[in-house]
């Protein structure tokens, strides 16, 4: 059965580093530490730039949500990566510093451990039905508009929901939203939702569609 997050029940934390704040959304397993998690999605309000927190075996992707955008050095490499821009990927043990463009933003962060979770981010706007594939453990974050499943209650901007493979089949409905789609798949045996990390309320099943790996 779909797990529904609410904003308000989302967890508020320091980064690892220290250097600011983040949302988390869900963290797997719900007894791990920011050093032994298997996946684990955030959004972040950025204020400054800096150094990012080092994460070593873990697949990093990252999505600007709002502001002007984000200038990163990852390694020597230069990237600046904006709203418009697609979902960017990369190692999270890469020495990676950042520069806002101009004024704060907010991003959008998935972290998957190499040995354990593979993970596809993807942008989607959503205008009548649409439905979700059912290939994967799928969460789904709202980033502005308002969304519903078939049978269940609304989604606003800032809540998620999460899909086991078994939710089946999955059905969004919305005049206009905006959302975040994060595919997980599990290197060795089927993904559950059970020890998942989040003050969460269960909702009835629905109907789904996806997209391409970023």
């Amino acid at each position: 059965m779909p797990l529904l997050i609410p904003q308000s029940r989302q967890r508020l934390m320091r980064w690892k580093n220290g250097g600011g704040m983040t949302c988390e959304i869900m963290r797997f397993p719900q007894d791990s530490s920011l050093e032994s998690f298997d996946w684990r999605v955030s959004v972040a309000t950025v204020q400054q730039g800096g150094a990012f927190s080092l994460f070593p075996g873990i697949d990093r992707s990252l999505a600007i949500l709002e502001g002007k955008g984000i200038a990163l050095d990852i390694g020597g490499a230069l990237q600046q990566l904006t709203p418009r821009d697609p979902v960017l990927r990369f190692d999270g043990a890469a020495d990676v510093h950042s520069t806002l463009v101009d004024g704060d933003i907010v991003d959008f962060n998935v972290m998957t451990r190499r040995t354990a979770y593979t993970h596809t981010l993807e942008r989607l706007a959503v205008t009548g039905q649409t439905a979700l594939p059912c290939d994967a453990l799928t969460l789904l974050y709202v980033i502005n508009g308002s969304c519903s499943l078939s049978g269940a209650d609304k989604l606003r901007a800032g809540d998620a929901v999460l899909f086991d493979e078994a939710d089946s089949p999955r059905v969004l409905h919305s005049n206009a939203a905006k959302v975040m789609l994060v595919r997980l798949r599990r290197q060795d045996q089927e993904p559950t939702i059970a020890n998942a990390t989040a003050s969460a309320t269960r909702m009835p099943s629905i109907d789904a569609d996806m997209m391409p790996p970023a």
